[in-house]
């Protein structure tokens, strides 16, 4: 009997206890694993806003730099700053679903006045000098200086002698200083090599005691014609009667060349001239006059009306073709008296309006020099040849003499 009821007990003790419900279903969106706020920002950004934003930073810290804001010309550097940082702002702020909007209008503001302070503090005292340049009308040199100060006193130095000063007061944190050219310039500061032979510097000290020096550019005080040249082409002209023809000379056309160049450059044979493959030639930005003139021995044969030159730009008037224009820093077409008869274009000095008899002809290319208005120099050059004319066709080889 006792067996029995030890059965049953055990029996009821083996029977399986009630299983456990067991979720499977997924975890819920706030029980997933945390994703970095600042990664999911940077994803959601636009990158073109970033590089915007970056740049627009970088672009704080450079407000004083005065050179920065000559290059991008009348707008003021800052403003391309501040464009580009707000720029970048709206793009971030759109590309993020226009959310935080306090919190990026913070991040933008921190980012445009840190440099900005900063670069008041750093740079107040900092000195910019630009605008360097020649004024052809009033024979002056200027240059605008920039900075935070009140008033700058400027220095010329020509190979370290001071041959010009001068003071004044800074507005809006600029002045404009002008210097006389007829002190500045005391010759050429370059050869035609390009070397320096006058070395011109600017030395500007603002009344904090600030210095700055720079080079003034040499190709503004390259002011004189030292060397020039002519160069001839014989124009020939056919005739034709019955079964007969004539070739006889028409005239020549006439160039000059202007500026620096080797004192070893001459005349050579066929009317040509060493120069004509400008090597090392340096043209001339000045005001000057040109004029040639054609002699055989010591008697003036003819010569040209007078072109008058501004800078590289050259006017005359042609008694065939009236005012005409040109430019002085290549070879340059002398006016004649009549036309190329073979194109009708091209001016040339008729045969009949200089020659008188087969010899040496010289042309003399004369350079009035104008330094500053009241002070001229006079630079002439001599280039010969043989013509030998009276023989029509005949000996047209053009030799120097």
């Amino acid at each position: 009997m006792s067996g029995l009821l030890d059965k049953a007990t055990a029996a009821k003790d083996a029977k399986p206890a009630k299983s456990e419900k067991v979720d499977s279903s997924p975890a819920s969106p706030q029980e997933s694993s945390p994703v970095s706020s600042e990664q999911t920002f940077f994803q959601q950004a636009s990158n073109i806003g970033l590089a915007l934003g970056a740049m627009g930073f970088l672009g704080m810290w450079f407000l004083d730099n005065y050179w920065l804001e000559d290059i991008t010309g009348p707008i003021p550097f800052g403003l391309v700053a501040l464009a580009l940082l707000g720029g970048s702002f709206y793009l971030v702020w759109d590309s993020v679903d226009r959310e935080k909007t306090i919190v990026l209008a913070v991040a933008y503001l921190l980012m445009t006045s840190v440099p900005y302070l900063a670069g008041l503090e750093l740079g107040q005292d900092s000195i910019g000098i630009a605008e360097l340049q020649i004024d052809e009308d009033s024979n002056e040199f200027t240059f605008v200086v920039r900075g935070s100060f009140s008033e700058a006193t400027s220095t010329i130095e020509v190979d370290g002698e001071n041959v010009w000063s001068g003071t004044q007061s800074l507005s809006a944190d600029m002045v404009r200083f002008k210097a006389p050219l007829s002190e500045v310039f005391q010759g050429n500061s370059q050869n035609n090599r390009l070397a320096t032979v006058l070395s011109y510097t600017l030395t500007v000290e603002s009344d904090t005691g600030t210095v700055e020096t720079v080079e003034i550019t040499p190709s503004l005080l390259n002011r004189e014609v030292t060397h020039s040249g002519a160069r001839i082409t014989l124009v020939t002209e056919t005739t034709t009667d019955g079964d007969s023809t004539t070739t006889s000379e028409a005239g020549l056309q006439i160039e000059s060349i202007m500026g620096m160049f080797g004192d070893s450059e001459t005349a050579i044979n066929n009317g040509d001239h060493s120069m004509s493959n400008i090597n090392n030639y340096l043209p001339i930005s000045s005001d000057y006059t040109i004029q040639l003139k054609v002699m055989k021995d010591s008697s003036q044969k003819w010569q040209s009306p007078v072109i008058s030159v501004d800078g590289t730009s050259a006017e005359w008037v042609s008694e065939v073709s009236g005012p005409q224009v040109g430019f002085s820093d290549r070879w340059l077409a002398i006016p004649g008296t009549g036309f190329d008869p073979n194109t009708g274009t091209v001016e040339i000095l008729e045969r009949n309006d200089f020659f008188d008899d087969d010899g040496c002809y010289t042309f003399q290319v004369i350079v009035t020099n104008e330094y500053y208005g009241g002070s001229t120099a006079v630079h002439m050059s001599s280039s010969s040849w043989e013509l030998n004319w009276e023989n029509p066709g005949v000996n047209d080889n053009m030799p120097t003499c």
